[in-house]
Parts: C-alpha cells; structure tokens; sequence
C-alpha cells in the first residue's frame, strides 16, 4: 500500500516567546485509514504571461475525494507572485474567488476536494516565471494530460 507523507517545520521569534511547529501528516482517502496511492505527476510550467492556466482539474478526480494540491513558486525574485484561485476567471486578478498570492519561493499544501478547477496566473506579462506543482488524488476518473 502507498503511503504520502507531508512535514513541515515552523520557527519563529516574533513573539516574546519562540513558535516551534512541527507537524507530520499522512495522507489518506476520504473517510479511510488507507493512504492516497495516485497523483497526476509533478509538473513544471513557464509563464511568459498573466493568462491564467488550468493546474487542477475537477473533471480528472473523483469528486469530494480528499486530494491534497501542491504548488510551488519556482521563481527566486520575491516581487513576482502568482494568483491561485478557483476557476479560470478569477486567477488572473484578486477577486472573491482568489486563494491567494504564491510569491519567489513560496509553496503551499492544501485539501482539495476535487470539485472545482483550480487555476493560477503570472503577475508579470513580461517576467518569466516557473510553477511546480502536483495533485495527490484520492480517485482519479480520467486520463490526464
């Protein structure tokens, strides 16, 4: 049986006293002890442009699945950013459906339940940037691209 692990680690002293976080997380299928055994593969993507593109599609996954998206700011200037959000419409700028702003360097780990397309857009139409990213699926019903 496949297993998926996820750590993270975090320190800080912005408070009198220090934060230390360490938390581990296995990942598992909706409402089971069994792990996730299948991920859509780890892709990069360079961006030449704020079109928003599609990184997570709800038509590839089972939905209300408990899937777990990756994403990754490969970018090392830190002004550069991309919007991560629900659909295709609103990726390219802040609006109610935005997650958030993934700056130089920055990454995230977040439940996905499969049931919507998850889209992100370059800040820049003129810097290139580079996003890596990785859906772990619960189910996948598709073949995807």
């Amino acid at each position: 049986m496949a297993t998926i692990t996820a750590s993270i680690n975090i320190g800080s002293d912005i408070s009198s006293y220090p934060i230390s976080i360490s938390k581990t997380m296995t990942m598992k299928k909706a409402g089971s002890c069994n792990g996730l055994e299948e991920t859509l593969g780890l892709k990069t993507k360079k961006f030449t442009s704020t079109t928003a593109a599609e990184i997570a599609t709800a038509a590839d996954l089972t939905s209300d699945g408990a899937h777990k998206l990756y994403v990754r700011n490969a970018s090392t200037d830190k002004s550069l950013f991309f919007y991560v959000a629900y659909n295709a419409s609103a990726a390219a700028a802040a609006t109610d459906q935005t997650i958030g702003k993934l700056y130089g360097g920055d990454w995230m780990l977040m439940p996905y339940n499969g049931s919507t397309d998850i889209n992100v857009a370059s800040s820049s139409a003129t810097e290139t940037q580079y996003l890596e990213y990785m859906v772990f699926a619960d189910g996948v019903v598709a073949a995807a691209g």
